[in-house]
């Protein structure tokens, strides 16, 4: 009994989980079947074809002429109107995007017989009726049709009306993405969602993402700026929805390698007159992304229309220039335990407390007794030792004696390297939208190969971030 009462209540969270999905990514399509003069006609079949998949969905006119289909994925869609003593009415490339409810206004049918057919185009850029929203829509093919540098999807948002990035270096994807950005001059927080999931750090909410895709593997970009639904009023700033792309009943793939360094560069005006070369500049951003049907011939999914897969990974090279680093290493008495001459910045003296009897240790120095995971010791880690090296420097002049930075570490070359990974898996099934989304995987990878022959306590650098969705 227990165990069912908890497969029943996993099967709720699932279920709650998709509804959430459906509320923020999915559109919907409506419409009104009409005869020549104007009057409704009800109970008519709609059938609603995924021109992308041909993946199908019907729906009966109510009473008052009025059909919908909910939850629909951002694609471009047909519908075929049918009522007997009227002609079959078509309307081909009806784009439904992100959280949109197109609204087709009324369908007329003309009086004839059901096997002719009139066939029109729906409108390209419809006036949006059914909400009061101010947003803008950016496709996957205007990315790739811009000189975006860096392929950094935040650096097209300058180009919408009533946003302002005062960012100016955006080389690379990934990082704080979000800083810089005001919608309308709110500098409040900034939504930022993918598939319908945040992708917000919550440690840091207006800076950091888990995860940004590549421009080739994003369909579609909603930038919500202000009078937005009260699913988006969390973020008093704006709100960016980006949906990635599925497979399709055709095979699309793209490679790209973007190489930029230094020697294409012009040398700026002072490095020119005080004889300095050009900066370091150097950036490799190398991917692909490939989508289509799964399919065996003549033996599974022969007409490619159930299960469909897509793929897309970049990676990003950089080296950067860093300058010298400076650090406070322990002196060779704090070492051995003496902290009777180390002092703070005031010149204090830093007691150094006895954390078993509550109170400083005699003369500040800790017992030997006392020391472990220490150089010398048994529980010592080999190789932590260079987590805190000799210093190699002098104390400065005008420093105080326990102050000063004894550790220099000069720059040489920074790698920082990005890798990013989007895997989609997808099924249709009799059941609409609730079984489409099969599976889903999302990640990035960041690392970072020192800027510093030596240690460097707080080095740049990220480790994994992963971002699911199935």
């Amino acid at each position: 009994m227990k165990l069912r009462r908890t497969a029943l209540s996993i099967c709720l969270v699932l279920v709650a989980s998709a509804c959430s999905f459906a509320q923020t990514v999915t559109g919907s399509l409506v419409g009104i079947v009409t005869d020549p003069a104007g009057s409704v006609i009800p109970d008519v079949k709609i059938q609603l074809t995924n021109q992308g998949t041909s993946a199908t969905s019907t729906a009966t006119a109510d009473s008052s002429g009025i059909f919908r289909f909910p939850n629909l994925l951002p694609a471009t869609y047909s519908i075929s109107v049918q009522a007997n003593g009227f002609k079959t009415r078509i309307v081909k490339d009806i784009i439904v995007g992100l959280s949109e409810n197109r609204d087709l206004g009324r369908l007329a049918l003309d009086i004839g017989n059901v096997t002719e057919e009139i066939t029109v185009t729906a409108e390209v850029t419809p006036i949006q009726t059914s909400t009061a929203e101010r947003s803008s829509v950016i496709e996957g093919n205007q990315l790739n049709s811009e000189a975006i540098r860096g392929r950094e999807m935040m650096s097209y948002m300058r180009m919408l009306p009533g946003v302002v990035d005062t960012t100016v270096g955006r080389d690379a994807t990934g990082g704080s993405v979000l800083g810089g950005l005001t919608f309308n001059g709110s500098t409040g927080i900034t939504g930022f969602m993918v598939d319908g999931v945040s992708d917000i750090d919550s440690g840091c909410s207006n800076c950091f993402t888990h995860f940004e895709p590549n421009i080739d593997s994003i369909a579609e970009i909603k930038v919500l700026t202000s009078n937005y639904q009260a699913e988006f009023g969390r973020n008093a700033g704006g709100a960016v929805t980006v949906v990635t792309k599925s497979g399709t009943q055709q095979f699309h793939g793209s490679g790209w390698w973007t190489h930029r360094h230094e020697e294409f560069n012009a040398n700026d005006f002072f490095n020119n007159i005080t004889g300095l070369p050009r900066s370091r500049y150097r950036y490799n951003i190398a991917g692909f992304s490939l989508g289509g049907p799964v399919f065996i011939p003549n033996h599974f999914n022969i007409g490619k229309t159930k299960l469909f897969f897509f793929v897309s990974q970049e990676y990003t090279r950089q080296l950067a220039n860093f300058s010298n680093q400076y650090r406070s290493m322990p002196t060779a008495l704090e070492r051995s335990g003496d902290f009777s001459k180390s002092v703070n910045g005031s010149n204090a003296l830093i007691v150094v407390t006895d954390p078993l009897a509550g109170a400083p240790f005699p003369g500040n120095v800790i017992p030997q007794s006392r020391i472990n995971g220490w150089p010398g010791d048994a529980q010592f880690l080999p190789g932590a030792e260079h987590l805190f090296p000799a210093g190699n420097r002098s104390v400065l002049a005008g420093q105080l004696p326990g102050g000063g930075q004894r550790f220099a570490s000069p720059a040489q070359r920074h790698r920082p390297a990005r890798h990013e990974f989007d895997f989609e898996a997808e099924r249709l099934c009799a059941l609409g939208p609730r079984c489409r989304r099969l599976g889903r995987t999302l990640s990035e990878l960041a690392v970072s190969e020192g800027p510093h022959r030596g240690p460097h306590p707080g080095s740049p650098g990220a480790g994994p971030r992963h971002f699911g969705l199935g």
